[in-house]
């Protein structure tokens, strides 16, 4: 559904603003493709593994509960990948933010558009470092980290997609 949201976002968003470019959209999508590997190390840090004590319990299992899930059945392929609606709901959030910061339809869009790529990459990478064997190469290197945050220490290695953030965090194994 989102490389579908992405061509009508930038379609209806270049009818709004028709003075935009499409060679604008380049920059926007490495901007959003670079914001979406700090948006996966900051939601899987500070929301998914969030220790809080929620007053309702469908508002502790909507933020945190299918991660949760994730870590106590790892190779269970239903707890894998984000659900729609809390991705929808994350997306909305993250455009609004970027229309309120940029005022502009057009940037925004382009901006979601890196974003979502970023997240698809993760969503992929994710499900196979889970369910295949790479004995080598890129995925292996994924896998060994991701693998140790689920089995060793779930306070390292909280980028899926790139140990980037982790590095700077200083929560690289």
């Amino acid at each position: 559904m989102f490389p579908f949201l992405a061509i009508l976002l930038i379609y209806v968003s270049r009818l709004i603003e028709p003075e935009r470019q499409g060679g604008e959209l380049f920059w926007l999508f490495l901007v959003g493709l670079f914001a979406w590997t700090l948006l996966e190390y900051g939601l899987h840090r500070f929301v998914f593994h969030i220790d809080f004590e929620f007053r309702s319990p469908k508002t502790a299992a909507f933020i945190n509960g299918s991660h949760l899930n994730h870590h106590l059945a790892p190779r269970d392929p239903d707890q894998l990948l984000v659900k729609p609606g809390y991705g929808l709901t994350v997306s909305a959030i993250l455009f609004g933010l970027a229309y309120l910061l940029s005022g502009s339809l057009f940037t925004a869009s382009g901006i979601m558009t890196g974003i979502w790529t970023g997240f698809l990459y993760y969503e992929a990478v994710h499900y196979r470092v889970h369910l295949t064997t790479a004995p080598s190469g890129f995925i292996a290197r994924q896998r060994r980290r991701h693998f140790y945050h689920h089995f060793t220490n779930k306070e390292k290695c909280f980028g899926v997609t790139s140990p980037l953030w982790d590095y700077v965090f200083r929560t690289q194994r």
